[in-house]
């Protein structure tokens, strides 16, 4: 069994809202909270959907066994904080990083074990394994690639201008198909 959770959130989204506006062509600040709240919306569909955190977050995967880390969640995985254990007296220890490599260029980036080591003994739980991590492209959204930042600014712009729950012909929290054109460069296939 494998779960996530954030532990440090984003600083910032990679759309701002001076730049949502320019988009949506809107010079008034009279519809700047319900812009704000489609950005993050934008975002949240769009990760989703790709399986990525854009901007740096921090996130903790739990894991019965060191196995389950040969799959970490949300790519681009940029540092591996800690791995840590809970050993047979069911307390909870760090692992040396000797032990594993973080191989950070795969995606999904995965933990392994190191040449000539092993993994020690853990208890039997569901949160046996616990390593933190950092993803996304980097802290500013000058990280985020263009094509992921175009494919929130058009999914901004359907949200604005579709505002009802139901559009003839499709859902209105569902990605435009030119959205998911432009974000499928971007997602993580996750088998298994």
């Amino acid at each position: 069994m494998k779960t996530y959770q954030v532990i440090t959130p984003a600083s910032t989204y990679p759309v701002s809202l001076t730049e949502a506006k320019s988009h949506l062509k809107v010079d008034t600040t009279a519809d700047d909270t319900y812009i704000e709240s489609i950005i993050k919306a934008a975002t949240q569909l769009s990760e989703e959907y790709t399986n990525r955190f854009f901007i740096d977050t921090v996130i903790e995967q739990t894991c019965s066994s060191f196995a389950d880390l040969q799959t970490l969640f949300k790519s681009k995985v940029s540092s591996v904080v800690t791995v840590r254990y809970y050993d047979n007296d069911n307390s909870l220890q760090t692992l040396n990083p000797t032990i594993y490599n973080a191989l950070l260029n795969y995606e999904p980036s995965q933990i392994q074990l190191a040449d000539g080591q092993s993994f020690p003994s853990i208890t039997k739980r569901n949160d046996a394994v616990v390593a933190r991590y950092t993803v996304g492209y980097g802290a500013a959204a000058s990280d985020v690639p263009e094509i992921i930042k175009q494919a929130i600014l058009l999914t901004i712009g359907n949200f604005y201008q579709n505002r009802a729950s139901v559009i003839t012909g499709k859902t209105a929290t569902e990605l435009p198909m030119n959205v998911k054109w432009l974000l499928d460069t971007y997602k993580v296939q996750i088998v298994g």
